[in-house]
Protein backbone atom coordinates (compact mmCIF):
# COMPACT_ATOMS: atom_id res chain seq x y z
CA UNK A 1 0.00 0.00 0.00
CA UNK A 2 1.76 3.13 -1.24
CA UNK A 3 -0.90 5.42 0.51
CA UNK A 4 0.83 5.75 3.57
CA UNK A 5 4.28 6.66 1.72
CA UNK A 6 5.58 9.78 2.88
CA UNK A 7 4.99 12.88 0.37
CA UNK A 8 7.17 15.59 -0.70
CA UNK A 9 6.46 18.74 1.60
CA UNK A 10 5.37 20.89 -1.13
CA UNK A 11 3.08 17.58 -2.13
CA UNK A 12 1.37 17.68 1.27
CA UNK A 13 1.30 21.80 1.07
CA UNK A 14 -0.36 21.28 -2.26
CA UNK A 15 -2.94 18.87 -0.81
CA UNK A 16 -3.86 21.34 2.16
CA UNK A 17 -4.92 24.30 0.13
CA UNK A 18 -6.14 22.39 -2.98
CA UNK A 19 -3.24 23.70 -4.95
CA UNK A 20 -0.56 22.33 -7.58
CA UNK A 21 2.56 22.51 -6.04
CA UNK A 22 4.34 25.46 -6.36
CA UNK A 23 6.34 26.16 -9.91
CA UNK A 24 7.70 28.44 -12.37
CA UNK A 25 4.89 28.25 -14.33
CA UNK A 26 1.85 28.84 -11.73
CA UNK A 27 4.15 31.37 -9.74
CA UNK A 28 4.59 33.27 -13.03
CA UNK A 29 0.55 33.41 -13.71
CA UNK A 30 0.49 34.36 -10.52
CA UNK A 31 1.93 37.63 -10.90
CA UNK A 32 -0.61 39.17 -13.12
CA UNK A 33 -3.21 38.35 -10.39
CA UNK A 34 -1.03 40.21 -7.85
CA UNK A 35 -0.75 43.65 -9.79
CA UNK A 36 -4.22 42.67 -11.30
CA UNK A 37 -7.74 40.85 -10.29
CA UNK A 38 -5.90 40.17 -6.44
CA UNK A 39 -5.49 43.88 -5.74
CA UNK A 40 -2.32 42.99 -3.85
CA UNK A 41 -0.24 45.75 -5.28
CA UNK A 42 -2.74 47.85 -3.57
CA UNK A 43 -1.35 47.95 -0.12
CA UNK A 44 1.41 45.54 -0.85
CA UNK A 45 2.90 47.80 -3.43
CA UNK A 46 3.52 47.61 -7.04
CA UNK A 47 6.99 45.74 -5.92
CA UNK A 48 5.58 43.87 -3.20
CA UNK A 49 7.94 45.41 -0.72
CA UNK A 50 5.38 46.63 1.96
CA UNK A 51 4.03 50.16 2.31
CA UNK A 52 2.02 51.89 5.35
CA UNK A 53 -1.44 49.66 5.30
CA UNK A 54 0.45 46.23 4.44
CA UNK A 55 3.89 44.03 5.21
CA UNK A 56 6.59 43.16 3.07
CA UNK A 57 6.39 39.94 1.48
CA UNK A 58 9.83 39.48 -0.16
CA UNK A 59 11.50 39.29 3.46
CA UNK A 60 11.77 36.03 5.71
CA UNK A 61 9.53 37.83 8.04
CA UNK A 62 5.55 36.83 8.22
CA UNK A 63 4.10 38.86 10.81
CA UNK A 64 -0.09 36.68 10.68
CA UNK A 65 1.27 33.29 9.04
CA UNK A 66 4.22 31.15 9.08
CA UNK A 67 4.53 31.39 5.57
CA UNK A 68 4.24 28.28 4.10
CA UNK A 69 2.40 28.23 0.93
CA UNK A 70 -0.65 26.71 2.32
CA UNK A 71 -1.10 29.44 5.03
CA UNK A 72 -0.54 31.84 2.25
CA UNK A 73 -3.08 30.42 0.30
CA UNK A 74 -5.70 30.28 2.88
CA UNK A 75 -4.65 33.78 3.89
CA UNK A 76 -5.61 35.21 0.36
CA UNK A 77 -8.66 33.29 0.72
CA UNK A 78 -9.55 34.43 4.01
CA UNK A 79 -8.14 38.00 4.12
CA UNK A 80 -6.46 39.33 7.86
CA UNK A 81 -9.60 41.17 9.69
CA UNK A 82 -6.95 42.24 12.26
CA UNK A 83 -3.42 42.38 11.46
CA UNK A 84 -0.66 42.55 13.81
CA UNK A 85 1.27 45.69 12.40
CA UNK A 86 -0.88 47.56 10.18
CA UNK A 87 -3.80 49.73 10.16
CA UNK A 88 -5.87 48.10 7.26
CA UNK A 89 -7.43 45.07 7.35
CA UNK A 90 -6.77 42.32 4.47
CA UNK A 91 -10.32 41.34 2.71
CA UNK A 92 -10.31 38.03 1.48
CA UNK A 93 -9.37 37.95 -1.77
CA UNK A 94 -7.81 41.47 -1.69
CA UNK A 95 -11.37 42.37 -1.93
CA UNK A 96 -11.23 40.73 -5.49
CA UNK A 97 -13.30 37.70 -7.36
CA UNK A 98 -10.74 35.01 -7.77
CA UNK A 99 -11.04 31.95 -8.89
CA UNK A 100 -9.46 28.98 -6.61
CA UNK A 101 -6.42 28.78 -9.74
CA UNK A 102 -6.06 31.89 -9.20
CA UNK A 103 -6.00 31.82 -5.57
CA UNK A 104 -3.47 28.97 -5.94
CA UNK A 105 -1.41 31.27 -8.21
CA UNK A 106 -0.77 34.11 -6.10
CA UNK A 107 -0.21 32.40 -3.33
CA UNK A 108 2.82 30.61 -5.36
CA UNK A 109 3.79 34.11 -6.73
CA UNK A 110 4.14 35.37 -2.90
CA UNK A 111 5.53 32.20 -1.81
CA UNK A 112 8.31 32.55 -4.22
CA UNK A 113 9.12 35.85 -3.34
CA UNK A 114 10.38 35.41 0.30
CA UNK A 115 11.54 31.65 -1.08
CA UNK A 116 14.07 32.40 -3.96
Amino acid sequence: DTSAAPRPAAAQAAATVDCPPVDQALTNRGRPVFSGAGNCFACHGANAKGTPLAPDLTDAQWLNIDGSYAAIAGLVRTGVPNPKQHSAPMPPMGGGTLSAAQVCAVAAYVYSLAHR
